[in-house]
């Protein structure tokens, strides 16, 4: 018999919620300007414009995979892996709008990630590329929607340190 909610989405739940909020207390109360400032001179850091950019591409395949929909490989998006951090704020949308779309998605995955089922979370990764270091589809969400988001709001966290700025809760 099928589970109505799979036990690994519910573990990723705890994460997700937590990251969504953290997320918006990272950015909470920057100026518009702040969202692509290099805080460190001759060093490019990853900023909260080009953070939120991307993890905005990826927030919604999470969705898709959890839908069972197709999506795009996001190999070459400007945003994507091989993507370079820039200080024009003109590339990025703006800051309030990278905020909000951050929401939204962040929402739509969770909502989506509250109902996943273990057969769901079993099935293969639909991403050829991805599946040989994540199988299924529960892999790839654990490294996308815990791991990679984590990480890079580390990176928004030290980012913030660099630039003088207090010390943000988890």
């Amino acid at each position: 018999m099928e589970h109505t909610h799979s036990a690994l989405a519910s573990a990723i739940l705890i994460t997700w919620k937590r990251n969504g909020l953290y997320a918006q207390r990272l950015v909470g109360g920057l100026a518009d300007h702040d969202w692509t400032a290099q805080p460190v001179p001759g060093r490019v850091l990853n900023h909260p414009s080009w953070i939120f950019a991307h993890l905005n591409v990826y927030t919604p395949i999470c969705t898709a995979m959890l839908c069972g929909e197709r999506f795009t490989d996001p190999i070459d998006h400007p945003f994507g892996q091989k993507s370079e951090v820039s200080t024009d704020p003109h590339v990025y949308r703006p800051a309030q709008q990278l905020l909000s779309d951050f929401a939204t998605l962040h929402t739509e995955a969770e909502e989506s990630l509250a109902s996943a089922t273990d057969s769901l979370m079993a099935a293969s990764n639909p991403l050829e590329r991805w599946r040989a270091i994540h199988p299924t589809i529960g892999d790839m969400l654990v490294t996308l929607m815990v791991k990679h988001e984590s990480g890079h709001l580390g990176q928004l966290s030290t980012w913030r340190r660099a630039k003088g700025l207090p010390r943000v809760a988890v």
